[in-house]
């Protein structure tokens, strides 16, 4: 399987300009696309930290705060995405890169590990952390089907230096399918050293980070547009696609026969330029994050 090729930005954060990066891929950002013009300043009730990375006046200026941060609470990298849960899996939506691990971020994402990271279902659709390190990840689900994979999964984690870590999943207030996970990952061996204090800290940096992204994230409206375009039937159809709801429940719905259903389905996925309905319903949910 081919890799997607990553650029060593600043301060060798993984840089990618916003677009998607093959069908394993998620839809990749980094500081280049954060909409900073026209910052009013600092918020007085904002926390510090939001302050802080609103204060910075680059983007290198901003890695260098966070990086900073990580490292003073014993981390080494930050992951930042939002995922859509379909079937008990998680979509890849959207990710930033820029203070992810780079070499861990493209194989996590072309392999797919994602399919099989027991994270996305073990951590709470809350600000709770999950805490986790290597040995918990090779306890979890290690028979089976997939286990040959899950080896190869747990390896190249630990050939990326990555040994422990938090893992935070926040509901979406207004997608119930969407969530975004973040991901605190450090190099140390074993979970013992996450002890409360630190989980506070590492609570205050990730919402923080979240809250900054969230008002500043500018993503293309490539699939927006798309949508805009599309006759009414299908735009109701794709809402119901990303509800979950199959070909035979979509043909109840809007009273349509199930030829009619598959040919509207023929036609969205070839107007998403995708092959199946799982990149389908992961095109659908950023056309309607990026409305």
């Amino acid at each position: 399987m081919g890799h997607t090729e990553f650029d060593a930005g600043p301060l060798g954060s993984a840089t990618a300009g916003p677009g998607w990066q093959g069908p394993g891929m998620p839809l990749l950002y980094s500081e280049d696309d954060l909409e900073t013009s026209g910052e009013a300043g600092p918020r007085p009730r904002m926390p510090s930290v939001v302050n802080d990375l609103i204060a910075a006046r680059t983007g290198e200026e901003r890695q260098r705060l966070v990086r900073g941060m990580l490292h003073a609470i014993g981390f080494a990298w930050l992951g930042y995405g939002s995922v859509a849960q379909q079937h008990g899996k998680a979509t890849p939506l959207t990710f930033f890169t820029s203070y992810a691990h780079p070499e861990w971020t493209q194989r996590y994402f072309s392999q797919r590990y994602h399919d099989l990271d027991t994270r996305h279902h073990d951590a709470p659709c809350s600000s709770l952390p999950l805490v986790w390190d290597l040995d918990d990840l090779k306890a979890s689900d290690g028979r089976g089907p997939m286990a040959g994979r899950k080896r190869r999964f747990l390896d190249e984690l630990a050939d990326c230096g990555i040994g422990s870590g938090v893992f935070f999943s926040l509901a979406s207030p207004t997608r119930v399918q969407e969530r975004t996970v973040i991901s605190l990952m450090s190099s140390a061996p074993n979970r013992r050293w996450i002890m409360d204090s630190v989980l506070g800290q590492a609570l205050t940096l990730a919402l923080s980070v979240h809250e900054y992204l969230s008002q500043h994230r500018r993503l293309p409206e490539t699939h927006a547009g798309l949508r805009a375009e599309m006759p009414p039937m299908q735009q109701h159809i794709l809402n119901f696609l990303i509800q979950g709801q199959s070909d035979k429940e979509i043909a109840y719905q809007l009273q349509l026969s199930a030829h009619t259903v598959d040919y509207h389905m023929r036609q969205l996925r070839r107007r998403f330029s995708v092959r199946n309905r799982v990149q389908l319903v992961k095109a659908a949910m950023q056309a309607v994050q990026e409305t």
